[in-house]
C-alpha cells in the first residue's frame, strides 16, 4: 500500500506498529562522517570503528520491498526522525497512537554521539527505517526476520486522536515535527 493510499487504508484501534531498523542510525553515521576529527578527540578509536561498522546494519530495502514482504501498510522514517514519522503516520491514519519509548530500538553509539552535540536522537534522520501497521504482528516480524530485517513492536493505533509515548510512568505527547537535528551541526 502506497502512502498516498493511507486514507483508503482501514486503520483500527489495536493494530500494532512495528519499527524496522535502528532509529537515528543514518543520522549518526552522517555525524560520524562530517565530524570525524572532533569525535576522534572525544572517543576511543575502537568505539568509532564500531560505530562506523554499525552502518552494515542499515536496512537497504525500499518501501516497496517492505510492503511486498509484509503485505501491510508501510510508512518510511526519514528526515525529522522517528517522532516526525510517527506524527505523520497518526495524521495519515486519522487516529491516535500509543507507544512505549523503551521499545524503540536505538544503538548506544547513536546515543553517545548525539550527546556530544546535544542532538535528540528521536529527531535525527533515520533513512532505512520503516513503520509498519498490521493486525498480524507475529507474522510480519517472522517475515521480516526471514529477510534479515530487524522489526520491533513499539506500540499500537489508538481509538482517539492522542499521540502518546510512554516511558515507564511518564507520558508525553508527540509534537508537530521539528526540523531534523542534523541541521544544528551541518
Amino acid at each position: 500500500m502506497r502512502n498516498t493510499e493511507a486514507k483508503e487504508q482501514s486503520f483500527r484501534a489495536g493494530q500494532k506498529i512495528i519499527l524496522t531498523g535502528w532509529i537515528g542510525l543514518d543520522g549518526m553515521l552522517c555525524v560520524l562522517e562530517k565530524k570525524r576529527g572532533e569525535l576522534e578527540q572525544k572517543f576511543a578509536p575502537a568505539f568509532l570503528m564500531q560505530a562506523k561498522a554499525r552502518g552494515e546494519e542499515r536496512n537497504v530495502c525500499s518501501e516497496e520491498e517492505i510492503e511486498e514482504i509484509t503485505d501491510a501498510f508501510v510508512y518510511p522514517v526519514g528526515e525529522g526522525g522517528i517522532l516526525a514519522a510517527l506524527w505523520y503516520l497518526a495524521k495519515a491514519a486519522g487516529k491516535g497512537i500509543s507507544l512505549d519509548l523503551k521499545k524503540f530500538p536505538i544503538l548506544q553509539e547513536t546515543i553517545e554521539i548525539c550527546e556530544c552535540y546535544r542532538l535528540n536522537p528521536y529527531q535525527l534522520r533515520s533513512e532505512g527505517c520503516f513503520l509498519i501497521v498490521t493486525d498480524e504482528e507475529s507474522r510480519v516480524e517472522r517475515l521480516l526476520a526471514e529477510q534479515g530485517i530487524r522489526g520491533t513492536v513499539i506500540g499500537e493505533i489508538a481509538n482517539n486522536n492522542d499521540k502518546i509515548i510512554r516511558n515507564g510512568e511518564d507520558i508525553r505527547y508527540i509534537d508537530r515535527p521539528a526540523p531534523d537535528e542534523l541541521a544544528k551541526i551541518l
